[in-house]
């Protein structure tokens, strides 16, 4: 079920030794891989599972430049403590089986600097080499091809490092090469290394802009080093940049700077590329450049004149329509946003791509007058699932909330232009359909509630929703009490469409206003005028018999859940009774069986963080359960047909998406189901 991207794509690898062949990587969504002959990009870490999710964040990614089947992946997406220590991913089959290597510190794939250069190379002289620029660790080395590493002694131990780089003619093929570079993430004091014998000894290179990091560099095949530099990691806060070159013999500085930045306009730089075929071509751009759009900046002479692309360039996404909307919004005439990386094909120089926030833009006449991108994105999915995904009884089979890319709803084709939320450029938090009248619709976003009377065909903004974060949202059976909850609030209810609103009694509120952090209201699919909610800090389930006027605990005891909201889901049964209620929790599952029914505790699920419903099995009156879980010890998707009596996984090792949060079946076609993956996307299923 294709969306199209819908997330930061940090970097962009070709192999240079083998035409066609290329990889990018992703803050949250791992790596993917683009065959030669091929328009299509493969992901190659749906294989890792909840427990190692983290690892989808691509710190780094390095090819083997004297073999093409190698492959080799700084994974781990946060810094702080909360995260997991990253890891080092080896591949010898291009991606499609992988080894691992447990690093003892974590690294940021998803922090601040994600957009800066590689900073996991293979030596390209000997390749059981290779060097880690850590986040806030300093510098790593492997001499036995990544299965172990020790810290680089004489390098600073706490330094965050911005890119490696090794000069290759410094040494033949089969000995290290003796010539490496280092950016250091800093503004201030020594900002780039340099070492002459392979990595021994370190000594920082002297001049250089100050106040300003390096963010990448590349060698332009006369010995010269390019630098791209701003004063922040990036992507945002950044109001300050620079293009350098070096001469290293000489240890000469050269501002070659296309457009200086100004108070009045400011940025930075940091996508660079270099010509293989013709070292005087570079291409450069800006990042953060938030009130014009970023651009990229051509030059033929290396670096002394230079042609702005945006002014020069057209963009089109025909199978996409989204992004049209995207960019011809609040991007319109913009290149786009947090661009921080650029690759030149190095057997083709007309052939270029470039990352944005959002997806990725390839061309294949760069040396055109006017340069004509493509959105060429097929295979890759990092759109983020925010809410429980909804498959009503009729109208479009799904609605999704994304993160910045605002969701859609699909119609039976599943790539209707029409389906795609306005305002594609925000956020959705939530999406609910009413069950019994399924043309209206209910979404909340970053900054409003848009509300739906035609199946989501058509939004209108609801009234009197301002000054509060996205919230979440409910719509009673058939449509006729909307219950809102903005964060850190009580709900409010609505029974005139959302023009007005009046506060809940007795609803339970997580904290301070806009705290993001939310108890869900969910509707009962089955009796109009009834919702509930799961407090989870104190375990109770509360519900509401008058359209969201008041609300009293009708189930205490159950799961006590951290503050911080840990992943659950509280869901109505469609087609049952009332108060048909299944509470996934990551301590277990309860079900409710109706009103007076005791909550029951199902046996054998330890874990349990999505559940939905789709259509009865052959023979069978209770809708199917789909269930994101670990049972028995065994962490996946599983269906059943019997109530939950029994479960069979219906998915497998290779595929199991970093744990999905949400998933939900069809409740008219039987055996489809939809899986929020949270590598991005939606997975579709179609089980016999």
């Amino acid at each position: 079920m294709q969306f199209g991207a819908g997330g930061y794509i940090t970097g962009i690898t070709y192999h240079p030794s083998a035409q066609g062949l290329a990889y990018l990587r992703t803050d949250i969504g791992g790596v993917y891989r683009r065959n030669p002959g091929s328009s299509t990009w493969v992901p190659l870490n749906d294989d890792l599972n909840r427990d190692d999710r983290q690892l989808e964040g691509a710190a780094s990614l390095a090819i083997d430049p004297s073999d093409s089947q190698k492959l080799y992946v700084a994974a781990g997406m946060y810094l702080p403590a909360s995260g997991r220590n990253g890891a080092i991913l080896r591949s010898a089959d291009r991606g499609a089986t992988w080894s691992r290597t447990e690093l003892p510190f974590r690294l940021g794939g998803n922090s601040d600097g994600r957009g800066t250069g590689e900073r996991l190379q293979v030596d390209p002289n000997k390749s059981s080499i290779l060097f880690l620029g850590t986040n806030q660790n300093g510098l790593y080395k492997s001499t036995d091809g990544g299965v172990s590493w020790s810290q680089v002694p004489g390098f600073p131990t706490s330094a965050g490092t911005t890119f490696v780089l090794f000069d290759k003619s410094s040494s033949n093929v089969g000995t290290a090469t003796r010539t490496l570079y280092v950016g250091i993430a800093a503004t201030s004091g020594e900002t780039l290394y340099r070492s002459i014998d392979g990595g021994t000894t370190w000594a920082p290179v002297p001049g250089g802009p100050a106040g300003l990091m390096p963010v990448q560099g590349a060698l332009d095949g006369s010995g010269n080093l390019v630098l791209t530099y701003a004063n922040g990691l990036g992507p945002t806060n950044i109001t300050a940049g620079a293009v350098y070159k070096l001469t290293p013999a000489s240890t000469s500085w050269n501002n070659i700077t296309p457009v200086t930045p100004s108070g009045g306009l400011p940025f930075g730089y940091g996508g660079l590329a270099v010509d293989a075929r013709n070292p005087n071509t570079i291409v450069v751009s800006t990042i953060n450049r938030s009130s014009t759009g970023d651009d990229l900046y051509k030059s033929s002479d290396g670096g002394k004149t230079w042609t702005g692309l945006n002014a020069n360039s057209t963009h089109a996404a025909p199978a996409n329509p989204w992004v049209t909307a995207y960019y011809g919004g609040s991007l319109a005439g913009k290149m786009g946003h947090w661009i921080s990386d650029i690759d030149i094909d190095p057997f083709d120089s007309n052939h270029i791509m470039y990352n944005t926030g959002y997806g990725l833009w390839e061309s294949n006449n760069l040396g055109s007058a006017t340069v004509a991108w493509l959105f060429n994105v097929s295979g890759i999915e990092e759109s983020g699932i925010t809410a429980p995904l909804v498959s009503p009884s009729s109208g479009a089979h799904l609605f999704t909330a994304l993160g910045d890319v605002a969701g859609a709803r699909y119609d039976t084709s599943f790539n209707s232009g029409s389906g795609y939320f306005s305002s594609p450029n925000s956020s959705s938090y939530s999406v609910d359909v009413a069950e019994l009248n399924t043309n209206v619709v209910a979404r909340t976003t970053s900054t409003a509630l848009m509300l739906s009377s035609d199946n989501g065909i058509s939004w209108r903004q609801s009234a009197g929703i301002v000054g509060y974060d996205a919230g979440r949202i409910a719509v009673s059976a058939t449509g006729t009490t909307l219950l809102w909850v903005p964060g850190g609030l009580s709900a409010l209810y609505s029974t005139n469409g959302g023009a007005t609103w009046v506060l809940s009694k007795g609803y339970p509120v997580t904290g301070a206003v806009n705290s993001g952090k939310f108890f869900n209201p969910v509707a009962d699919k089955v009796a109009n005028g009834y919702f509930y909610t799961y407090d989870y800090s104190a375990g109770t389930i509360l519900e509401s018999a008058n359209n969201g006027q008041g609300f009293a605990p009708i189930y205490s005891g159950l799961d006590i859940l951290p503050t911080s909201s840990s992943q659950h889901q509280l869901a109505s049964v469609p087609g049952s009774v009332r108060r048909d209620l299944w509470l996934a929790t990551p301590n277990g599952l309860w079900h409710i069986n109706g009103a007076g029914a005791a909550p029951v505790k199902i046996a054998n699920v330890q874990s349990a963080y999505g559940v939905g419903f789709g259509m009865a099995g052959a023979g069978q009156s209770y809708p199917a359960i789909y269930l994101s879980a670990k049972i028995d010890n065994v962490s996946g998707i599983y269906q059943s047909l019997d109530a939950g009596a029994t479960w069979k996984r219906i998915n497998d090792d290779k595929h199991q998406w970093g744990g999905a949060n949400y998933v939900t079946g069809d409740m008219r076609v039987f055996g489809r189901v939809y899986v929020g993956a949270n590598r991005g996307g939606v997975i579709i299923g179609e089980l016999q």
